[in-house]
């Protein structure tokens, strides 16, 4: 069972979307399950002549709170620079994995009462707690609304760590009612995109935003550049757009990203910080990554009569430390050396960057690739990148960077042996990665490796199988109600399945 928070201004517009019909028409029976006053059936809306629910007699009593104690109702303007601050209005959805039974009306009521009461924002038996209903219109989910007022002394409640409690709440309750067991919460999970990022990706025909291919990018320009200058470089050669932040003593201290074409209502690029994109990416996290490993050495001149600038000896060189490198750490793995396998599974990312790089001369990784379908498993839980790498990850990252450097195989003589030998080499330590993450109950890491395992196994261009993990999306697959057209622009992945009006928040 996965649990998503959101938080929002507009109670109104929220319940609309919940006993509405769905902006596929995929919404039926939609029918309130539980409230505050445990009288659900007191706050079902009535069905209008057009078959629409009136939902105004709801979005009134649950605003009730708020406007007695002056809380605006929509976004107050916020300055240049300002952070917003957030709405009252909470939001949070559960749902089941695809294969589960289907819950009754009370068993989904039970955990939803858990999750209100586990949060703090109407805890069992307090009877001037938040108001707050659970909508139910699909087979396999719940939504809850709250408005984040106490109804007796009109208070602001500000529910702390609520998303780590109700991951708690759907773990317990999967044990409880024999679910699908997901993972606990282990804050490694990237920012996903929001529902304006959604919903313009789909109005341009594309299915994937913007943040999710610059992500992409900067993953394997992180690779094909050792040091910042490369790094901007490899992003231009992708055709990102780049914007360095320096100190007052020129000191670069960050950067910034924007994808090609993505331009806001005045024609100016949308810019994301490293940081936003993913926390490995910000510009401190790049630079220890960087320092973890040595320079690969000097590359091997091109034989007479060559006339590529990187001989076959450079490339056959790259190959076979590359091959030894992935079988010394999958060695390593295979002997549980706990104090080198978290990075040996960062700096494995950077080889599966290098072998699809030279394998299928592709300048950024194709969408939901063995790369894109791995980066949960590099992290380690908790704690996100390594706080340190030993001398096999350094030689397995030092590895990736020779490689990455000879940009192709493809058109060298013996490139598909070379590519074949590669894969193989990268599938065993893949799966010896994953068999680590199960031995110490990383599950969404252990999954992740196990779906870019499969997915490098898979011939070229072929798709990945429906119940396939997905990168960073929880830990279970979701599903989607439609697919946008592949963009000719860049590559393009799978739309998130939008949500109602409030934006997203995950960890």
């Amino acid at each position: 069972m996965i649990g998503k928070v959101s938080r929002g201004w507009r109670v109104g517009g929220l319940i609309r979307y919940l006993m509405g019909p769905g902006r596929a028409n995929e919404h039926t029976n939609q029918h309130v399950i539980g409230s505050w006053d445990g009288a659900p059936d007191k706050h079902q809306p009535a069905r209008r002549a057009n078959g629409e629910f009136d939902v105004a007699e709801l979005t009134d009593t649950l605003a009730t709170s708020a406007l007695d104690a002056g809380v605006p109702q929509s976004e107050p303007p916020v300055a240049e620079g300002a952070r917003a601050p957030r709405g009252p209005v909470w939001h949070c959805s559960l749902r089941n994995h695809a294969e589960d039974r289907v819950l009754t009306d009370e068993e989904w009521a039970t955990v939803v009462a858990e999750v209100m009461h586990r949060t703090g924002i109407a805890p069992y038996g307090d009877t001037g707690a938040c108001r707050w209903v659970a909508i139910r219109h699909a087979a396999d989910h719940v939504h809850i609304a709250a408005v984040l007022v106490r109804q007796d002394s009109l208070v602001r409640v500000h529910p702390r760590n609520d998303y780590g409690q109700v991951r708690e709440v759907c773990r317990e309750a999967e044990s409880r009612l024999g679910l699908t067991v997901t993972a606990a919460a282990d804050r490694t999970a990237v920012v996903p995109p929001t529902r304006a990022e959604t919903e313009k990706a789909l109005r341009r025909g594309e299915a994937e935003t913007p943040r999710e291919f610059l992500r992409r990018a900067a993953r394997s320009a992180a690779v094909a550049g050792r040091d910042p200058e490369g790094f901007r470089a490899a992003l231009a050669e992708a055709g990102v757009r780049y914007r360095g932040r320096s100190a007052p003593d020129g000191q670069l201290t960050g950067y910034a990203v924007a994808a090609p074409g993505d331009l806001n209502a005045d024609g100016r690029p949308i810019w994301y910080s490293g940081r936003t994109l993913a926390r490995d990416l910000a510009l401190p996290a790049l630079k220890a990554r960087w320092a973890s490993a040595p320079a690969p050495p000097a590359a091997l001149p091109p034989q007479e009569g060559e006339r590529s600038e990187i001989g076959r000896a450079e490339r056959a060189a790259a190959v076979a430390e590359a091959v030894s490198a992935m079988e010394h750490a999958t060695a390593v793995v295979a002997a549980g050396e706990r104090g080198e396998v978290a990075g040996i599974a960062h700096a494995a990312e950077d080889m599966l960057h290098a072998v699809g790089r030279v394998t299928t001369r592709q300048q950024v990784p194709a969408r939901r690739g063995p790369e894109d379908l791995y980066q949960r498993a590099a992290r380690t839980a908790r704690i996100g990148q390594p706080q340190r790498w030993g001398p096999v990850a350094a030689e397995l990252r030092s590895a990736s960077w020779r490689l990455m450097a000879i940009r192709s195989l493809v058109r060298g003589p013996g490139g598909a042996d070379a590519g074949a030998q590669l894969a193989l080499a990268l599938a065993s330590l893949l799966a010896e990665i994953a068999a680590y993450h199960e031995q110490t109950r990383s599950i969404a890491q252990a999954r992740a490796a196990r779906a870019s395992r499969q997915a490098l196994s898979r011939p070229p261009g072929q798709p990945t199988p429906p119940g396939a993990s997905r990168p960073d999306r929880g830990n279970q697959p979701r599903r989607t109600t439609s697919r946008a057209p592949a963009s000719p622009a860049r590559p393009t992945g799978p739309p998130r399945t939008p949500g109602p009006e409030q934006r997203g928040r995950r960890r």
